[in-house]
């Protein structure tokens, strides 16, 4: 009997200390052991991380599923956190590795593969791209060809044409592996719905990250079906396919001493660092690098330039002000060139103000704390995740005067000049993982704004209104709504 009793009151305490909170944890939601706290509200999940922080202050935790999440909300304690070694980590959930273990590229990767691989990235984009003649003619031609799916167009109720995202990641390419297709060829056009399949299909490995132990209650077959498994296996096996197709020509006609691209940029360091222990070098990690350049580089810009355009078609003063600054600029027929950017402040003054606005990656990309550490006078377990509350941060009233205004000239000074950094202001995030493509994704944003608004205006149908609140359905990005918008040709 003494032993039966003992053995209840074990499982009791054990039951007690699995639904109990941790001491020394950022106050909020704890819930219960493998499932977390599920809110019974059908407010959204922005709403209830404004609540929180409301509540507990800027710094509180969530429990979704078996993951400690660790919501920031103020950009000193972001700065502050990301800045820190020990929070420089991603998650270790298959969102981030594609069934990849160790996770390789730059995007997902830890430790010395990252560091490597950030390394090589931040010196190929300055050696290939950041302000080269080369890249900006491509830009260039891109853009033009981009016009003229707007000329086709122009007149009639119609979404953004797709032959944007088809031409950002033409720029892409030429940086990768020094190439640029047709918008109608067949193979840039699979490549393109391959990206849009993944992003969708990716959505399914929350279940792996947030609830993995379903995958040992459930038959194997059924758990893939779930996490569509077979889907982005075959999506990723595409994309390898052609990338490593792409290695190989690059390794058979590489010339050492005339290195075309990122690719011929990352077999040479291969070959240099080949006797080296400490090399990550493989042609997985470079397909892997390849990959999230592609992903990290064309969504992010496409989605930006949508949604300056959708903010220039909702505020018109606003537009005939960026026409007056690129008309006193630019000569008709004059493709801008960045010596003409400081000399365009208002046009990066929106930029940056819908970025904010927007906050596109609302909740940034999560980090994970390497080891028992502590933040804003808690403990942070080996293991949470973080999280940047962007949204809430760039309209945050101790940072941003009438935060939910649209004001392009917060940006600007006294004397008219372009401000470009401010606190609260995170849209490619801060510390050592920033990213690496800031300057790539506003000279591509620079070129290709002033060259269609030079020789279009934009607009509502006529007797509708431009809907400038995001779509919040999904985690990761703010998408705008707007559907149908009027280009007309400037006179």
């Amino acid at each position: 009997m003494l032993v039966e009793a003992l053995l209840f009151g074990a499982l009791i305490f054990l039951l007690w200390q699995s639904f109990r909170k941790p001491p020394g944890l950022p106050p909020g939601r704890w819930g219960l052991p493998l499932v977390g706290y599920i809110p019974l509200t059908r407010k959204s999940l922005e709403d209830q991380i404004q609540d929180l922080q409301k509540q507990h202050g800027d710094i509180f935790l969530w429990r979704m599923g078996t993951q400690v999440m660790v919501f920031l909300n103020d950009y000193k304690l972001v700065k502050e956190a990301f800045s820190r070694p020990e929070f420089t980590d991603r998650p270790d959930w298959e969102t981030f590795k594609i069934f990849e273990d160790p996770a390789v590229g730059i995007g997902s990767s830890n430790g010395l593969l990252w560091h490597n691989n950030r390394r090589f990235t931040l010196r190929q984009l300055r050696d290939l791209g950041m302000g080269k003649s080369k890249l900006v003619e491509t830009i260039q031609h891109q853009a033009l060809e981009f016009r003229k799916s707007i000329a086709k167009q122009a007149g009639k109720a119609a979404p953004i044409p797709h032959d944007l995202h088809v031409a950002v990641v033409n720029v892409i390419w030429q940086m990768v592996a020094s190439k640029q297709f047709d918008a109608e060829d067949p193979r840039l056009k699979k490549f393109v719905k391959l990206m849009r399949d993944f992003l969708v299909a990716s959505n399914r490995f929350a279940f792996k990250d947030f609830l993995p132990w379903l995958e040992y209650l459930m038959p194997a077959f059924l758990f893939k079906i779930l996490i569509k498994h077979a889907e982005i296996v075959a999506i990723k096996e595409s994309f390898f396919t052609y990338f490593f197709e792409e290695i190989e020509h690059h390794r058979a006609t590489l010339d050492p001493d005339n290195p075309r691209d990122l690719m011929d940029g990352y077999l040479l360091e291969m070959e240099e660092r080949k006797d080296d222990p400490e090399t990550t070098c493989s042609d997985q990690d470079l397909a892997f690098l390849v990959f999230d350049l592609f992903f990290a580089g064309s969504e992010t810009t496409t989605n930006t330039f949508n949604w300056v355009s959708g903010y220039l078609a909702g505020y018109p003063n606003v537009q005939q002000k960026l026409h007056a600054e690129i008309d006193a600029v630019l000569p008709k027929g004059v493709l801008a060139t960045l010596a003409d950017k400081p000399k365009m402040p208002y046009l990066e003054a929106i930029v940056n103000e819908v970025m904010r606005l927007s906050s596109l990656v609302n909740f940034g990309v999560q980090h994970a704390a390497s080891t028992n550490t502590e933040l804003g006078g808690y403990t942070i377990p080996k293991g949470t995740i973080l999280s940047s509350s962007v949204f809430a941060i760039q309209s945050d009233s101790r940072y941003w005067d009438q935060p939910e205004k649209f004001m392009p000239e917060r940006w600007l000074d006294e004397a008219g000049k372009f401000v470009s950094k401010k606190e609260g202001f995170l849209p490619f995030g801060v510390g050592k993982r920033a990213c690496p493509g800031e300057s790539l994704a506003r000279m591509e944003l620079f070129i290709f704004l002033t060259t269609i608004y030079q020789n279009f205006s934009i607009a509502p149908p006529p007797g509708t209104t431009v809907d400038l609140t995001p779509d919040t359905s999904g985690f990761f990005f703010h998408l705008p709504k707007f559907n149908d918008l009027i280009f007309t040709a400037r006179q």
